[in-house]
């Protein structure tokens, strides 16, 4: 694939579509778009036929896992029946993933609704059904572990799962306790990535903002409209700042009068994951959530001590953001809005087709050889384009065997190939394990699956800005790497710790009031963002409007993946092959070892600041790369 002409591609500006070029649509129906830009799901099961035998056949597979209870303690039957849970566990994510891709082709199809809720259940029964298999691993002593290894050389192959089994045999409880804790919808046991079914307490938050009597506010063109979640983003980011600010201000001043409501959707699932922790023995729930992945709390606590030790350039970009927008006092409501002129960059498929590979030229050619395989235009690894019914947003998901899947809404513009950028990441991510590792070692942590994928959107920005043509398109660009470390690491840092910081409280006997909330909150925000921000009188009320405080610690690994992937980026991009190869490897790993093991193996040790601080230095030399454009 040649590289050349890229750039004079990627920044023309709008022009008509050559003849016979799909331009997208989301109001098409499907049927238009031309089937080499859709899944190809036969890889999976070649029609809805054999979705129904497979699906049938997970019924008899667990009726014989089931004959399997009672006999682990014998070496041979313990490797029969592992050969058979991880053949069966692959043949429900099949399923699962299958009917998953169809129902999100179309959310208004009830049969598709319909087999996508089958196939999670048959996911859900086979788990429940095989928890004897921990139970009873858990029962052996070291001596008999170790003589079933010896005895079963193939046992080899699942060592790694076994050994994190036992690594928390401490927290296992009775069998009678576990069915209670599980029934009441624990999942720190879960051993496999499920769309966990919210929490009642989450349900009920969910309900409260679908239900929220919002008011009216004035568009753009000085029209009232019906303030909605779904237009709050685009109002919350407008031109106009009268606009904005009535859009977020509004909708604060409706949280603040149900904010008894929300504080105790919010404190009610806290108390929960505290009760969960405490019931299996863990000091505090922070300990007991980043155990699930084996990761210290040292981790998440070193996180926020080296963004509070590196708030300069965050300070530095409120200043400057003031500065841009002319405004005498910054809020919350002018941190969405750009505070450099936006540039419509027109990049069409066959354009993203181009630059990809241009811009991820450092991670060498055997990387570039797939990637271009699931660039290629018919290759059924990436549903492209927008259309009726299919919902917004984008993802990549895997089955071990098969290639991964990418959805994507791509409307041929700058944030779509971001967006396929970051995607290909974690799609790339999934590949390289799965070829590598085998199926029991091949899936692996949540701590670390969002670096591949902002490792490649760094490596993109970085080729855009270079071969930007005019200085508005160069700032363009700059911007959206400063707000990426703006949103992803200091903003996510702080949801971190507020929910860090009311865990703690609770744990303390601290009632999570909204008065307590509202102040731990404000204070935040206040350190976090500086003297030259403003809070305003309901700015405050912002965390309940924050659906990741019920996601259980999990926030916090948005931040570290970001400031994981531009350190390595920025190693690779020397052109230091053994970096590359070190970075790649972790790719590679699977979970053949703890992830904070393999990410360190990679080049990065969360245990330590450096790469916050290298995040923190990308966006300070970002800042002045902008400055000096302005300057001009």
């Amino acid at each position: 694939m040649t590289y050349l002409g890229v750039v004079a591609l990627m920044m023309t500006s709008a022009a008509a579509p050559a003849p016979g070029v799909y331009r997208p649509d989301a109001n098409a129906e499907r049927a238009v778009i031309p089937e080499s830009y859709k899944w190809k799901l036969a890889p999976l099961f070649a029609d809805d036929a054999a979705f129904e035998a497979a699906l049938a056949q997970q019924a008899e597979a667990r009726k014989k896992l089931a004959g399997y209870q009672g006999t682990l303690a014998d070496p041979a039957k313990l490797r029969e029946c592992l050969e058979l849970y991880f053949a069966t566990r692959r043949d429900a994510n099949k399923l699962t993933l299958y009917a998953q891709l169809r129902f999100d082709t179309d959310h208004k199809s009830t049969a598709f609704q319909a087999n996508n809720d089958r196939a999670l259940k048959a996911l859900n029964d086979f788990m429940a059904d095989a928890g004897f298999i921990r139970q009873e691993v858990l029962k052996l002593d070291e001596k008999a572990f170790a003589a079933a290894l010896q005895a079963q050389p193939k046992l080899a192959e699942y060592k790694v799962y076994l050994e994190d089994l036992r690594r928390r045999r401490a927290r296992v409880l009775t069998p009678e306790a576990e069915k209670v804790l599980s029934l009441a919808g624990d999942n720190l046991w879960a051993e496999i990535d499920l769309n966990e079914l919210p929490s009642d307490h989450e349900k009920t938050f969910g309900a409260l903002l679908g239900d929220l009597p919002l008011p009216t506010v004035t568009d753009e063109d000085g029209k009232p409209v019906q303030l909605t979640l779904a237009n709050f983003p685009k109002l919350r980011a407008s031109a106009n700042r009268q606009v904005r600010e009535e859009a977020v201000e509004k909708l604060f001043a409706t949280l603040r009068q149900f904010q008894a409501a929300f504080a105790g959707t919010l404190s009610g699932q806290v108390n929960q994951n505290i009760f969960y922790a405490r019931a299996r023995g863990y000091p505090t729930a922070l300990e007991a959530y980043l155990d699930k992945d084996d990761i210290s709390p040292a981790v998440y606590k070193n996180l926020i001590s080296a963004v509070h030790a590196n708030l300069a350039p965050l300070h530095r970009y409120v200043a400057l953001r003031k500065k841009l927008l002319n405004v005498p006092d910054l809020h919350i409501y002018d941190l969405y809005t750009p505070m450099v002129a936006s540039v419509k960059m027109e990049v069409p498929w066959a354009k993203a087709q181009t630059i990809l590979p241009a811009a991820l030229k450092p991670l060498g050619k055997d990387y570039l050889k797939v990637l271009g395989t699931a660039l290629e235009t018919g290759s059924g690894w990436i549903d492209l384009y927008p259309h009726k019914n299919k919902p917004s947003g984008a993802f990549s998901c895997s089955v071990f065997g098969v290639h991964p899947f990418i959805k994507m809404n791509y409307l041929d513009d700058l944030d779509g190939l971001s967006t396929l950028a970051h995607e290909l990441g974690h799609a790339m991510h999934s590949d390289l394990a799965m070829v590598t590792q085998p199926y029991a070692t091949a899936n692996y942590s949540t701590f670390i699956a969002e670096i591949a994928s902002t490792f490649n959107e760094k490596l993109l920005s970085d080729y855009l800005a270079k071969e930007a043509k005019t200085k508005e398109e160069k700032l363009y660009i700059l911007n959206k790497l400063v707000e990426s470390i703006r949103t992803t690491i200091y903003r996510q840092t702080l949801f971190a710790e507020f929910e860090l910081a009311i865990h703690t409280a609770a744990e303390n006997g601290t009632p999570l009031t909204a008065e307590f909330l509202d102040k731990t909150y404000g204070d935040l925000i206040r350190t976090y963002y500086g003297k030259d921000f403003t809070v305003g009188a309901n700015d405050e009320m912002e965390w309940a409007y924050i659906p990741h405080f019920y996601y259980k610690y999990y926030v916090y690994a948005y931040a570290t993946g970001l400031s994981s992937g531009i350190a390595l980026a920025e190693k690779v991009q020397t052109g230091n092959a053994k970096a590359r190869d070190a970075y790649l490897g972790m790719l590679k790993g699977g979970s053949s070892k703890p992830p904070l093991e393999l990410l360190k193996g990679g080049g990065v040790d969360l245990t330590k600041p450096e790469a916050v601080e290298a995040a923190t230095r990308l966006m300070d030399k970002t800042l002045s790369e902008m400055e000096k454009l302005l300057a001009k």
